[in-house]
Formats: C-alpha cells, structure tokens, sequence
C-alpha cells in the first residue's frame, strides 16, 4: 500500500497474506487489491490526517517466481482534522506472532495521527493507541474474510527468510557476519496487534524534491 502528501513525499507499508486454496488470477488479485483498498477506507482512513492520500494497493502473489500480480489504483485522502506531523513521524504497529526468537519483530509504518494526538514530545495519547488498535483489528479482519475465485481463505502472516549467519572474511581480512538465508521462508500467523506509544519514525520519507 503506498501514497502520497501534500508536500511530494511518499509512504508506503506492506504486509503479507497466506492462501488456502489456488494461486490467484491477475483479475484475482486485482480485486483483492480494490477489496483492501475498500476496507482501508472504511477502518483506517479516519486515522489519517487529512494531508495524506492512498494511491494505490499491489497485490503481487510471491509462492512461486510466476506469480501474478494486481493493483488498484486511486484516490483516498485521510479525514483524520488537524495539524500534520513531519513527514517521517508515524504510527508505529508490532504484529504479534507466537514464536518467540531473538531479533526484529514484524510491524507495520503507518501514517496515522496529527498533533492533537499527541501526549507528549515522544508519545501518543492512550486515546489514540486505543483508536489505532480498533481500526488495524477492523482493517485485518476484513481483509482476512475476503473471499475471491478459488484463493480460498486469507491469513495475515509474517514471513521470515533469514536464520542465523555466517562469518564471511573480507579481502582485508577482516570479518562479517551475512545473514543465512533459508531454503524456504518459515511462516508465522499474526495472532496479534499492539501500537506503540512512542512515534514511529520513517526517516526515508525525507526525499528532497529540490536540487
């Protein structure tokens, strides 16, 4: 999912799905794509300010190297009123999963807020975490409901490619650690949706858009 603000810059976050049923079609995953954008509307958009707009869905199915892809493509522009933050300020949302392991854990950059929901310099109000754990409740929920051609059902999932690593010696002889990839990647449901207090930060959205 990505978009835009009124300054130029671009946001975006993904997320991914598992299938029970039969890889999708492009015109599958097309109206998947309209279907998440529907429900982005209905549970998310009221959490963001009114300077951001989604601008488009890409549903890209990624089990095999042949998988098709679609995307909707538009305009929804946030009803959150109020001041905006700096561009790079974001709603920060850890996906909880059951296994429990050493690292990072899944989560979602999402431009929620404006000042009024603000608790301090570093921190929301509970009142907006509160909010923010409704509606990505609400959001997943109907996107795992979807039922489209013969995908079959949907699971929010999360996705990891990488276990352990080893010690590769540079030509200086110095030595790094590279992550090992797997044969496969492991899949872990998300059991669970918990925003963070602090702001989020996305430093990335700080493109220039000046020489």
């Amino acid at each position: 999912m990505s978009g835009t603000d009124t300054a130029g810059n671009t946001w975006g976050t993904r997320f991914y799905l598992s299938y029970a049923g039969s890889a999708p079609t492009g015109a599958n995953c097309t109206t998947l794509a309209g279907d998440i954008e529907a429900a982005f509307a209905s549970d998310l958009a009221s959490l963001m300010g009114a300077a951001y707009t989604l601008t488009e869905v890409d549903v890209l199915d990624i089990a095999s190297n042949t998988g098709l892809s679609g995307q909707w493509t538009g305009t929804e522009t946030g009803t959150r009123a109020g001041s905006n933050f700096p561009a790079q300020v974001c709603t920060n949302i850890e996906y909880g999963v059951a296994r429990r392991y050493r690292g990072g854990k899944p989560r979602g950059f999402w431009p929620f807020g404006v000042e009024a929901d603000a608790a301090s310099l570093s921190s929301w109000a509970g009142a907006f975490v509160t909010a923010v754990n409704t509606g990505i409740v609400a959001f997943f929920t109907a996107v795992e409901a979807l039922s489209v051609g013969a995908v079959g059902a949907l699971r929010h999932v999360n996705l990891s490619y990488y276990e352990g690593f080893t010690n590769h010696t540079n030509t200086s002889g110095r030595e790094r650690a590279v992550p090992t990839y797997r044969t496969t990647a492991l899949h872990d449901n998300v059991t669970g949706y918990a925003t963070k207090l602090e702001y989020g930060s996305q430093r990335r959205r700080r493109t220039s858009t000046t020489p």
